[in-house]
């Protein structure tokens, strides 16, 4: 471990030992709840509006890239602002941009009609903004609890949000098709809102307490270089980073066309497409909320390289599936090994790494394992377009399983834990 895990200009701030849901943990648990709920149920009705209007995969592709190209551009950048900066303040400004940005689609959507450029524009937004917010929303946990109760309090944030994303996935199917997709839109927008609320509660100025002489000293390339610097030192989340490449790919052309798989295999039903995200997104809460009673980050590497194996079998047979009720089945499984891949990567780089370096080497992180994500977008729409969704999801669950056997051959990977 670094010698930097101590830092004597921290602010101190009085930690939990467990994850009560109190105090800042409790506003950041709701916080939580509250925007996977509303990010859910927009997600669904985006997701359907576009392919409504168009019936082509290539959009949802697009769709796609607008939710991830922003954290590629971004990322690295949001990392060291997040270092810099209250943590606090700029999840609270994300939020506020988030719900104006998605208030006014869902106005211009119901009064005006579709438009396809405005939906991708406005959705670049709402992600450049979340990406800002994520490297700020994970570091700042480590100042709420103690290295000890990091599993527990990221299985019960992760656990929160896959719940609710499931429930809000649900609930999204059944609003577009009862109410209409605008709707969506609007909940997503007032959950935005109440996140920014309790967040905003949240006590302490999370930032170091030199802040401004060190941003004087250290420019953005040479903070940058820190976080670098740590990850070449520590090459068993370097392994992590780079081995998530193809796992992201990989998974990049499974789970975003879920809509194109449920209109193909169950007809132009709303409800279908959410009740399969929702069972994905209760599978990951099991997934997330397991991590903790299993202590995995003592074997991460490992652990995460049979995850990944197992996800990748899974997605062959899903693909195969013709019965609704076998792919909610196969999809909850997904989900449980998505969560437990997640919760444990990101629970043992937080105990890792010191947490004035943390924000930076999440969104280095990030950068380096989505950096596929694009690619894999555009080349699952050319699949499903030429060969159809079942190619595209064998294609997927194959990768998957190479991935992990190629994760389980890396020496250092397989040391990546933490053990109290």
């Amino acid at each position: 471990m670094s010698k930097l895990d101590v830092i004597p200009g921290d602010v101190q701030i009085k930690k939990s030992k467990g994850t009560p849901l109190g105090g800042g943990f409790g506003n950041l648990f709701v916080s939580t709840t509250v925007a996977s709920f509303g990010g859910s149920v927009s997600a669904v009705a985006v997701s359907w509006i576009v392919y409504y209007f168009t019936h082509n995969a290539l959009y949802i592709s697009y769709l796609g890239m607008a939710g991830i190209v922003p954290g590629i551009v971004l990322g690295l950048f949001a990392g060291v602002i997040a270092d810099r900066y209250d943590k606090k303040l700029l999840m609270v400004a994300s939020d506020v941009v988030r719900a104006i940005s998605m208030a006014l689609l869902a106005l211009f959507l119901y009064f005006v009609g579709f438009s396809f450029p405005l939906i991708l524009a406005v959705m670049v937004i709402v992600y450049s903004f979340t990406t800002f917010f994520q490297p700020a929303s994970q570091a700042i946990l480590p100042m709420l609890i103690n290295k000890e109760g990091l599993e527990n309090a990221n299985g019960k944030l992760q656990g929160s949000f896959s719940v609710f994303q499931s429930i809000g996935s649900a609930a999204g199917g059944l609003i577009v098709a009862y109410f209409g997709a605008v709707y969506g839109l609007g909940i997503n927008s007032m959950t935005y809102a109440v996140s920014a609320i309790f967040l905003f509660q949240i006590a302490g100025e999370f930032k170091n307490r030199t802040t401004k002489e060190q941003s004087k000293q250290s420019s953005f390339s040479n903070d940058l270089r820190d976080g670098m610097r740590f990850m070449r030192e520590h090459l068993s989340i370097l392994e992590g980073t780079l081995g998530g490449l193809p796992a992201n790919f990989f998974g990049s052309l499974f789970y975003p066309f879920f809509v194109v798989y449920a209109s193909d295999r169950f007809g132009a039903n709303s409800s279908s497409y959410g009740y399969l995200v929702a069972a994905i997104g209760g599978g990951m809460a099991f997934g997330a909320i397991l991590v903790g009673r299993i202590n995995a980050s003592r074997n991460a590497g490992p652990l995460i390289s049979l995850a990944i194996l197992v996800a990748g079998a899974t997605a062959v047979l899903f693909a195969l599936s013709n019965s609704l009720y076998l792919s909610l089945v196969l999809g909850a499984l997904v989900g449980v090994m998505f969560g437990l891949i997640n919760t444990t990567y990101i629970s043992t780089v937080q105990a890792i790494v010191p947490r004035e370096l943390l924000a930076r080497v999440l969104s280095i992180d990030s950068v380096g394992s989505f950096i596929a994500i694009p690619a894999g977008l555009a080349v699952g729409g050319v699949l499903i377009s030429v060969h159809g969704i079942v190619f595209d999801y064998l294609v997927a669950g194959v990768g998957l399983l190479i991935n992990g056997v190629v994760l389980l051959s890396l020496k250092e990977f397989r040391k990546f834990k933490y053990i109290p």
